[in-house]
């Protein structure tokens, strides 16, 4: 069983920008991209938060926005 599912079965996950170009089509290539975004934000969110555990408020409120923005993105691109 597979612990970490591919996004695109035509390219592995530690493929370079100049394979994904080669091997993929712009939509494609977005969906990674937008992927990536998504696991950046996360981890620096995470990087944000206080000694006790909790985010600051400007913490989530930027992360929040980039979250609504890539669920927009997303939208956009399955159409």
């Amino acid at each position: 069983m597979e612990i970490i599912t591919p996004l695109n079965n035509k390219v592995n996950m530690f493929a370079t920008n100049q394979e994904l170009y080669a091997k993929l089509t712009d939509k494609e290539i977005i969906d990674i991209k937008l992927c990536k975004i998504d696991e950046y934000a996360q981890d620096l969110l995470h990087l944000t938060e206080k000694a006790n555990g909790e985010l600051s408020m400007a913490s989530s409120s930027k992360y929040n926005s980039i979250k609504e923005i890539l669920v927009e993105l997303n939208q956009l691109n399955s159409e």
